[in-house]
C-alpha cells in the first residue's frame, strides 16, 4: 500500500519521521505529523478529575494508579503480587490502589482469570479498570503511578505524575523517549518495602521534570482531531465540514470496585489522649503486624479465616435495640474468639462486650459505616481498663470520629440518648 502511494503513517511527533524511516524506508514521502487524539482526549479531561476521584471512591485519600503493559518484562509480568503487596502495606484510609492492564493481557487470559488471579487484592479494595476503557480517568485520577516500559508510563509523565517505574528492559530502544524515562525517573526496588519507596518517590517529584523527554512524544498537542480529519477530508479531495473537529473529554469510568469488609488495625495513642487508627486490609494481611494489632470483621466477610480470628464483629447493616441485642449474643456465641460484637444502629451502635457488658456508642456525625471505627475504640479501651461513660477521639487518616460512649456492666443495655 505504501509503494503503491495508497497509504499515510499518521505520526504524533516530527522526530518519529526519522525513526520510522530507518526502520521501514518505503514510508519515504508518506507520513503526516498530526498529534495524538488520545492525548488530547486526556488533556481535554483534566477538569473532570474530582468527578473521576468521586467515581473511583477515592476521597481524600492518596490514589496510586498501577499502570502495566503486557509480557513478563512488565510491571505485574515481574511481580503478579504487587497490588496485593501494596495494599498489604499502605495505611487503607490514607491511600487507594487502581490497576490498568494493557489489553493483550485480558485478551490473553480472559476476564475469568484476571478476576480470580486479583481476587484478594478485589477483596482488599483494589480498583481494576475494564479493558478498553477507563485508563485516561485512572490516570487523570491518580496522585502517583507505578509503572513500566508501556506507553502509559509516558502519558503519565506529560501530566507531570510522580513516578516509580520498573527496570528497563530489552524492549526499550537505547536513546528513545521511554529509556529516557525510566533513566530520569526513580525505580521501584523489587525486594525493598513498597510504602517507603512509594512516599520518598512523591516527595521528591520535581514539576516539569519530565518536560524534556514528553516533548519529544507528543506535538500539536489539542489539535490532533482536527490535524487528522482535515488530512483524511483531502484524501477525499473533500472540504472539511468547519474549522475544528470536536475532542471528546472521557466518560465517567465504571470500574471492578469491591468494599473492604475486614480490616487489620493498628494503634497509636498520642500525647493529647486520642485515638489514631492504621488500618491495613485483612484480605491483604502480612505476617509482620505487630502482636497488638487487632482485626476488626465485617459480619459478612467472605473469608471465614479472617471471622474467627477477630476480635471485633461488625454489623453495618440499622437494626432497633432489641434486634441488637439478640443479635450481638448470637454473634459472640457463634465466634468464641470473638470480644465484641456491634451494630449500627439509627443514631449509634450498639454493643455487647464478652464478660463485661453493653455499650452505646454515639456520634454528632454517625454513619453506619462509623461501626468498624467504634469497634476499635471500643476495644481499645477495654484492652486499656478505660471502658465506662466517656468520649473518645479517633483518627483514620485524614478524618476525625468523636465518639461517646456510655457503657453498663450488666446485661441492660443503656437507653440511646
Amino acid at each position: 500500500m505504501l509503494r503503491d502511494g495508497k497509504a499515510t503513517v499518521t505520526l504524533q511527533h516530527p522526530e518519529q519521521i526519522t525513526q520510522l524511516l530507518a526502520a521501514c524506508p518505503a514510508t519515504a514521502g508518506r507520513t503526516a505529523v498530526v498529534g495524538d487524539t488520545a492525548f488530547d482526549r486526556v488533556a481535554a479531561s483534566l477538569g473532570l478529575r474530582a468527578h473521576y476521584r468521586a467515581e473511583l471512591g477515592t476521597g481524600n485519600r492518596t490514589l496510586i494508579t498501577l499502570a502495566s503493559t503486557w509480557r513478563t518484562d512488565s510491571l505485574l509480568g515481574r511481580r503478579h503480587a504487587l497490588p496485593l503487596h501494596l495494599l498489604g502495606e499502605l495505611p487503607a484510609d490514607s491511600y487507594q490502589v487502581c490497576a490498568v492492564l494493557h489489553p493483550n493481557i485480558w485478551a490473553r487470559y480472559g476476564r475469568h482469570q484476571i478476576h480470580l488471579w486479583l481476587s484478594s487484592a478485589l477483596d482488599a479494595g483494589l480498583v481494576l479498570m475494564p479493558p478498553h476503557a477507563g485508563w485516561q480517568a485512572a490516570l487523570i485520577a491518580a496522585d502517583q503511578v507505578l509503572t513500566d516500559h508501556g506507553s502509559l508510563g509516558l502519558v503519565a509523565a506529560a501530566l507531570d505524575k510522580p513516578l516509580l517505574l520498573s527496570t528497563p528492559t530489552e524492549e526499550t530502544v537505547a536513546g528513545s523517549p521511554p529509556h529516557l524515562l525510566a533513566r530520569s525517573a526513580p525505580a521501584l526496588a523489587p525486594d525493598a518495602p513498597l510504602l517507603p519507596q512509594v512516599e520518598e518517590a512523591r516527595a521528591a517529584h520535581r514539576p516539569g521534570q519530565y518536560a524534556a523527554v514528553t516533548s519529544r512524544v507528543f506535538a500539536h498537542t489539542g489539535e490532533a482531531a482536527t490535524n487528522l480529519r482535515n488530512l483524511i477530508y483531502d484524501r477525499l479531495a473533500l472540504a472539511p465540514p468547519g474549522p475544528h473537529a470536536p475532542t471528546r473529554r472521557i466518560p465517567l469510568p465504571v470500574p471492578l470496585h469491591r468494599r473492604v469488609r475486614s480490616h487489620v488495625v493498628q494503634t497509636a495513642t498520642p500525647a493529647d489522649g486520642s485515638l489514631d487508627l492504621i488500618r491495613f486490609p485483612a484480605s491483604a494481611m502480612r505476617a509482620d503486624y505487630p502482636m497488638d494489632a487487632h482485626v476488626v470483621a465485617d459480619e459478612t466477610e467472605p473469608e471465614l479465616k479472617i471471622v474467627e480470628r477477630a476480635a471485633a464483629i461488625v454489623r453495618r447493616q440499622v437494626l432497633d435495640a432489641v434486634e441488637a441485642r439478640t443479635w450481638a449474643r448470637a454473634t459472640l456465641d457463634a465466634y468464641p474468639g470473638a470480644r465484641l460484637a456491634l451494630t449500627a444502629t439509627a443514631d449509634g451502635c450498639w454493643a455487647m462486650v464478652r464478660g463485661a457488658g453493653e455499650a452505646w456508642i454515639g456520634s454528632p456525625r454517625w454513619q453506619p459505616e462509623d461501626v468498624a471505627t467504634a469497634a476499635s475504640a471500643l476495644y481499645c479501651c477495654w484492652l486499656n481498663r478505660t471502658l465506662g461513660d466517656r468520649a473518645v477521639t479517633v483518627r483514620t487518616g485524614a478524618r476525625v470520629h468523636e465518639f461517646s460512649v456510655r457503657f453498663t456492666p450488666s446485661s441492660t443495655a443503656p437507653a440511646a440518648p
